[in-house]
């Protein structure tokens, strides 16, 4: 048995395919030599924000909310985005604003008042109006989406230090293969800390801009995804087409950024991208469809269907 050195987190829908047709394409697909497989050639996933929110009050889900959980899924998005937040008695819950009065019909900050509290007030549409919904916990939130759908949290200012309860609570719903936190590259210290101190080995996604970025995060952490990333408007200079290019050759499915701009869309899937994180998730997958980055080729639509329900394995790296 090789010695493991190093565990890299792999994404795998092997357990998860119908059949040994399928089976064998997803083989296929896996680069050869080790590492992580990545998303196929031809297909990119999409990270809706907040969990898309275009027709919120159509939909009776406004965002970042149980019901919105459910309008995802039913749409077909493969990741979830959403932001954490503390209350006062130590409860983690889906708050993106640092108050709570554009999201619901409460004033000031989440992290003044009690989960009680909290549960008393009800979400907002993004037209203003008031929904049967309440401020979601993380717990509720996952659950909701528990092997159905993929997780991506933002921390949120004061969320860091409590980093390890925060793992411990994905670990303790068996989540770890279905969630992965994102944070900034200079809180990679901080991570690596709460690591050694025996917080559950959850995944990372780190936001980027440069290879020497690339090769540092996959270095400690050995990460399933890596955030690149890419400003609105922004034609890609050659030091991010390089990031991505190395977070591609060592397995790691790239994230950036979108914007409802076909032009870029293009580019970034051209030049590796193969998460989409934005705001208009819809018309984004309508787009992927349309020119071909959602096909099966490669095993592209089992490995899609793997990733949504993802395990990921630790193997030894010679």
């Amino acid at each position: 048995m090789a010695i493991m050195t190093r565990v890299k987190w792999i994404w795998t829908a092997a357990l998860l395919l119908a059949s040994s047709e399928a089976t064998a394409q997803a083989e296929e697909s896996a680069p050869r030599g080790g590492g992580k497989p990545g998303v196929g050639e031809r297909h990119v996933l999409v990270a809706a924000h907040r969990g898309g929110y275009a027709n919120d009050r159509g939909d009776g889900a406004p965002e970042n909310s149980v019901a919105n959980v459910e309008a995802a899924v039913r749409k077909g998005f493969d990741v979830y985005e959403t932001d954490i937040r503390r209350t006062a008695d130590d409860v983690f819950v889906i708050v993106h604003d640092d108050t709570l009065d554009r999201e619901t019909n409460g004033t000031g900050p989440v992290e003044d008042l009690t989960l009680d509290e909290v549960k008393k007030l009800r979400k907002r549409y993004r037209d203003g109006s008031l929904s049967d919904e309440p401020v979601a916990t993380l717990e509720e939130l996952l659950v909701a989406g528990k092997e159905r759908i993929l997780f991506k949290p933002d921390l949120k200012p004061g969320t860091l230090q409590h980093f390890a309860e925060l793992a411990a609570l994905i670990a303790g719903l068996e989540m770890e293969d279905q969630v992965f936190l994102r944070t900034r590259a200079r809180d990679a210290n901080a991570i690596a800390n709460h690591f050694a101190a025996g917080a559950p080995r959850v995944e990372v996604m780190f936001k980027v801009d440069r290879p020497k970025q690339v090769e540092a995060i996959d270095e400690r952490f050995s990460p399933a995804t890596i955030q690149i990333n890419v400003a609105k408007g922004e034609s890609l200079p050659e030091e991010k087409r390089e990031a991505i290019r190395l977070a591609r050759e060592r397995g790691i499915v790239v994230e950036s950024h979108s914007y409802g701009d076909e032009s870029q869309w293009r580019e970034l899937a051209e030049a590796g991208v193969r998460m989409f994180h934005t705001a208009v998730p819809g018309p984004t997958l309508e787009w992927l469809e349309a020119n071909g980055w959602r096909e099966a080729s490669s095993g592209a639509d089992a490995l899609r269907a793997g990733l949504r329900n993802a395990e990921w394995w630790a193997v030894a790296v010679e």
